[in-house]
């Protein structure tokens, strides 16, 4: 027998929820939960979240609270409650019984809900022959299926979204209509009678009508064909993984030589014949967010095309996620490059009418729908870390963004501010009524089309969350194309933040650090970041935490002979670190043929007169130049980290680690502070070299050593500064072993270690970073400069 708690008109209470609350069947949970407890009230959404106006006893608020709390909808999640008695007057104005209301508007937002992988009882009804949505590619519930990509306003309500355009038939309005049903206001809704549909088109343009187009997109992938595919957030590309001449010709057409392509799988089964899958690993790719993990393939597991993956020690790894992507594998039945579909450094196509023109040359079928795209979203890319078993998200995407967060203790409410982020790897945060939110990945914004699309993004955002912001925090590298965004914003106060403390805050922020918490040290490695006084950063040691931070230590600074050229060119990196080491290059031409055709006279002379020859600190530069060294990618790369993802995953194939003696990096001491000299590395590298001792344990030697003199050179500072929490952050925190490695050795010293995992570690975290320092600054009265 249902519980009941009976209706006493004497207490009568309006609660506010905000969370992931709409979109996701949170009202018919509610109207449910009141009813068998026999309470009277009403529940609707808001722009804030969903308002309950609730009549029953003081006893009765807390079983109500608790029975909420229980048995959520998959995809619900509570942030925050409020509950304030309700006037006498509104009391008196409510009928017996619990109703759900239509939506009501007002000033503040809730979160908005990422997109959702189908449901398990949406994939029966769709591959049940007697059910009348079989074999529809758009099949989905309340529980799944398609948000954040087709929202255009809030609240989340159909006529706010791109479905706004398909009316509803009989049955399916009866289920949308019914809180009972799990249908029930799910704005996708729709069925073969209502809703979307699919069709196909060879490059030419001709429309093609098979009896079964999956079965026909199957057999074109089996001649080694490419198809374009519009999914939920944007098109794909797909190719047979198995298949070196397919993906070949994907990679020729897409313009994308080297980068690793992601793989869909048909089911788990299937995965595990190609990749080594760890229990997290395998629910991270069967959870509702459904993102690209990034895996190692089985030692004695089938094969995949080599063209792949040529660079990486991981392949990323994907099951299907919409009802479209499980025809297609049930159709094909093996794995399928599934890669985003866009020409190199292009935003990812969302348009019928610009895939016709943008990727007839690559794709011999292109896969169409009519459901319009709102929002541009790629997909997510996680690892679970080795040492804590976390899941960490490289690229914030479709399944994750946006991603909301709960501002942490100290920080002001009330504030409303934008940051800008970066240009690589763009994403932007947005602070109002106590939380950030941070963006999906938009790309990098040196390319014109790719800035273009990412202010549209935002437009798009401060439209839904109703943004005006006061301030506008930004990176301080005066040439970046988000800086000059940022400059544009005159009506906001600006305030520039520098590269590495950003990534600093990020990490603080995302674990909740309060703002009045104890110092922190921060290592930050990464690429090249400006830091004080126009010097490249990017092997930095900080102290501090959100509104100021001291640089202590770094990695020596060394030349990098022609500007960005040389983070092109890795071989320029190696000669100017070989120079510094007072080793004459032409010396070592034995070992590095390619430097005897090379102008290591005019680099010298560049580096001796200061002419194009900035110094760095940067971790990632020395990462490249030790790749060059041992043969990875030393004439020039395809794609930024290329030589430092080959050098991690030449370190992967030596073995034990055990065996392997790490490379020592003594330290130094300057009037700038502490340094970990890189010099003594390279005459060990060159006699190792001279003896024939394998590349791979080299590698690996580097890897050992970096960490164990990382580690020191932090302890050594600890007895100037003291610590307790250590934060892990930078893209060059993206190399596993590396960072698994320096996470050991601080747990093994008793330390907390601070690693990402909701917020990237590599520039796309950066715009939290921002959002949160500049904020920490206003309220800590400090000036526009952090």
């Amino acid at each position: 027998m249902a519980e009941t708690l009976g209706h006493c008109p004497q207490a009568a209470y309006r609660i506010h929820i905000d969370g992931y609350v709409q979109g996701v069947g949170f009202r018919p949970h509610v109207w449910r939960t009141a009813s068998r407890l026999g309470l009277w009230g009403h529940v609707r959404n808001t722009t804030a979240g969903v308002e309950i106006r609730l009549v029953c006893t003081e006893s009765a608020l807390p079983l109500f609270r608790q029975a909420l709390n229980q048995n959520l909808p998959p995809l619900a999640r509570i942030d925050h409650w409020r509950i304030d008695p309700l006037p006498p007057d509104e009391v008196a104005a409510m009928s017996p019984g619990f109703r759900i209301l239509p939506s009501l508007t007002s000033d503040r937002m809730t979160t908005i809900l990422p997109d959702a992988t189908t449901c398990s009882a949406c994939l029966t009804e769709l591959f049940d022959p007697h059910n009348r949505r079989y074999r529809y590619p758009f099949i989905n519930c309340t529980h799944c299926g398609p948000r954040f990509s087709i929202i255009e306003g809030m609240p989340f309500d159909r006529v706010r979204t791109s479905m706004a355009a398909f009316d509803l038939c009989e049955d399916c309005s009866r289920e949308y209509a019914n809180p009972e049903d799990r249908r029930f206001h799910a704005q996708a809704n729709a069925c073969p009678a209502c809703g979307p549909q699919l069709w196909l088109e060879m490059a030419s343009g001709e429309r093609v009508e098979p009896s079964d187009p999956f079965v026909a997109m199957a057999a074109k992938l089996q001649q080694g064909q490419i198809l374009a595919l519009k999914g939920l957030g944007g098109f794909h590309l797909a190719c047979d993984a198995s298949n070196q001449n397919a993906v070949q010709r994907m990679r020729r057409r897409k313009q994308r030589p080297a980068k690793a392509l992601a793989v869909m799988f048909r089911d788990l089964d299937q995965l595990c014949q190609y990749v080594q899958a760890r229990p997290e690993e395998a629910e991270l790719l069967t959870s509702p967010q459904a993102p690209i993990v990034l895996m190692r393939p089985r030692d004695q597991g089938k094969r995949l095309a080599e063209a792949i993956a040529p660079d990486s020690s991981w392949l990323g790894c994907m099951l299907p996620y919409t009802p479209l992507h499980h025809l297609l594998l049930a159709a094909f039945d093996g794995p399928l490059v599934m890669t985003s579909g866009n020409r190199s450094g292009m935003p990812q196509v969302i348009d019928n009418d610009v895939a016709r023109v943008q990727l007839a040359d690559i794709a011999d079928l292109l896969v169409m729908h009519d459901r319009p795209i709102v929002s541009r979203i790629d997909d997510t890319v996680m690892r679970v870390q080795a040492r804590s078993g976390q899941a960490e998200v490289l690229r914030p995407g479709r399944g994750t963004a946006p991603i909301s967060l709960p501002l942490p203790q100290g920080f002001s409410a009330t504030a409303e501010l934008l940051a800008i982020g970066g240009d690589l790897k763009n994403t932007f945060c947005l602070l109002k009524d106590g939380h950030a939110t941070l963006s999906q990945y938009q790309g990098d914004l040196q390319q014109l089309a790719v800035y273009e699309a990412a202010v549209t993004a935002l437009g798009h955002y401060q439209q839904l969350y109703q943004l005006k912001p006061d301030i506008v925090a930004c990176d301080k590298h005066p040439g970046y194309f988000s800086t000059q965004q940022a400059l544009r914003n005159h009506d906001c106060q600006l305030i520039q933040v520098q590269h590495h403390q950003a990534h600093l805050a990020a990490c603080l922020g995302e674990h909740g650090y309060p703002l009045g918490g104890n110092p922190v040290l921060a290592i930050c490695l990464d690429g090249t970041g400006y830091g004080e006084h126009g010097a490249l950063w990017g092997g930095e040691l900080l102290y501090g935490g959100y509104g100021h931070v001291e640089r202590l230590a770094c990695l020596k600074p060394c030349p990098m002979p022609g500007g960005e050229t040389a983070i092109r060119e890795p071989w320029r990196l190696l000669v100017a670190q070989l120079l510094q080491a007072g080793i004459d290059p032409v010396t070592t031409r034995d070992i590095w043929p390619l430097l005897a055709n090379k102008p290591l006279a005019t680099l010298q002379q560049m580096i001796e007169q200061g002419v194009n020859a900035p110094h760095s600190s940067s971790a990632g530069r020395l990462f490249d130049a030790l790749a060059a060294a041992l043969g990875c990618y030393a004439e020039g790369i395809s794609y930024e980290g290329q030589a430092a993802i080959a050098l991690e995953s030449l370190a992967q194939r030596s073995g034990d680690l055990v065996s392997v003696v790490p490379y020592p990096f003594p330290i130094l001491e300057d009037e700038s502070g502490w340094q970990l000299d890189t010099r003594s590395l390279w005459p060990r590298v060159i006699s190792d070299l001279r003896a024939g001792r394998p590349i791979a344990e080299l590698a690996r030697a580097f890897h050992l050593g970096l960490a164990q003199g990382l580690f020191d050179l932090a302890m050594r500072v600890r007895c100037d500064r003291p610590f307790d929490s250590l934060v892990l952050s930078g893209g060059v925190m993206q190399n596993a072993l590396l960072a698994d490695q320096l996470q050991s050795r601080f747990d093994t010293a008793g330390l907390s270690v601070m690693r990402h995992r909701k917020v990237p570690c590599n520039d796309s975290g950066l715009s939290l970073g921002q959002a949160l320092v500049a904020l920490a600054r206003v309220q800590q009265g400090g000036g526009s400069d952090a």
